[in-house]
C-alpha cells in the first residue's frame, strides 16, 4: 500500500515537472514569435505618400530595402537560435532555478532585436555605431545561449534524460569557439573604427571579419588533431 502510494506521488510529481517544462518551452516560443512579428511590423510603406506611377512605388520599395535586409538577417539568426533552443530543451526531464534564470536571460536579449533591426536599417544615419550595437546584441545573445547550453549539457546532467548528447556537445564547442573569435573580431573592428580618422575609410575596419571563417576553420582542424 505504501509503495503504491509512493508510486502515485512520484507519477504526479513527474507529470507536474513535464507540465512546467512545457510551459517554459511555450513561453520561450512565444517570445521568439513576438520578436519576429515586431520586426516584420517595421517593414511598411509610408502612409503619407501617394503612388502615382510605378517609379514612385519603386522608390518607396528601395527606401524600405534596408528594413527588409535587417529583418531577413535577424530572422535567420533568431530562427537558428530557436532551433538550437528546441534541440537542447528536448533533452530535459526536469528544471531548476538556474535553468529558468539562464533561459530568461537569453530571451531578455532576444527581445532587443526589433529595436536593433530598426536602428541598423534607419537610412542616412551616417554612423557605424548602430551596426556595432546590433552586432553587440548578437554577441551577448549568443553568449547567453551558450551559458544555457553549458548548464544543460555539462553543469546539470541530472536535469537531462538518459540520451546520447555527442551531437549537441560538438555543436556547443563549435559555437563557443565561434563566439570567442567573434568577440576578438568585434574589438578589433571597434578599435580600428576609433583609430581611423577618415570617415570614408572607416568601412575598412570590417575587413577583420574576412579572417573569421579562415581562423574558425583553422582552430576547428587543430582541435580535431
Amino acid at each position: 500500500m505504501e509503495k503504491e502510494k509512493h508510486a502515485k506521488e512520484s507519477m504526479k510529481d513527474e507529470i507536474r515537472r513535464e507540465f512546467q517544462l512545457e510551459r517554459m518551452v511555450l513561453f520561450s516560443d512565444a517570445v521568439f514569435a513576438i520578436v519576429i512579428t515586431l520586426m516584420a511590423i517595421e517593414i511598411h510603406l509610408p502612409d503619407n505618400v501617394r503612388f502615382t506611377s510605378n517609379d514612385d512605388l519603386k522608390d518607396a520599395l528601395i527606401h524600405i530595402l534596408p528594413n527588409i535586409i535587417a529583418y531577413s538577417a535577424s530572422f535567420l539568426y533568431i530562427g537558428f537560435t530557436w532551433y538550437q533552443h528546441l534541440q537542447v530543451f528536448s533533452l530535459l526531464k526536469d528544471y531548476d532555478k538556474g535553468l529558468v534564470f539562464r533561459n530568461l536571460l537569453m530571451l531578455f536579449f532576444i527581445g532587443f532585436f526589433p529595436f536593433c533591426a530598426s536602428l541598423v536599417a534607419r537610412p542616412n544615419n551616417g554612423v557605424y555605431l548602430s551596426v556595432l550595437i546590433y552586432f553587440a546584441i548578437i554577441l551577448i545573445t549568443k553568449t547567453a545561449q551558450l551559458s544555457l547550453q553549458h548548464y544543460i549539457l555539462v553543469k546539470r546532467p541530472q536535469l537531462r534524460i538518459n540520451a546520447d548528447i555527442q551531437v549537441e556537445l560538438r555543436s556547443y564547442h563549435k559555437s563557443r569557439l565561434a563566439i570567442i573569435l567573434l568577440v576578438v573580431m568585434f574589438f578589433l573592428t571597434s578599435g580600428s573604427m576609433y583609430l581611423i580618422q577618415d570617415p570614408e575609410m572607416k568601412g575598412m575596419a570590417w575587413i577583420w571579419f574576412f579572417f573569421f571563417p579562415i581562423l574558425l576553420r583553422f582552430f576547428q582542424r587543430r582541435k580535431k588533431k
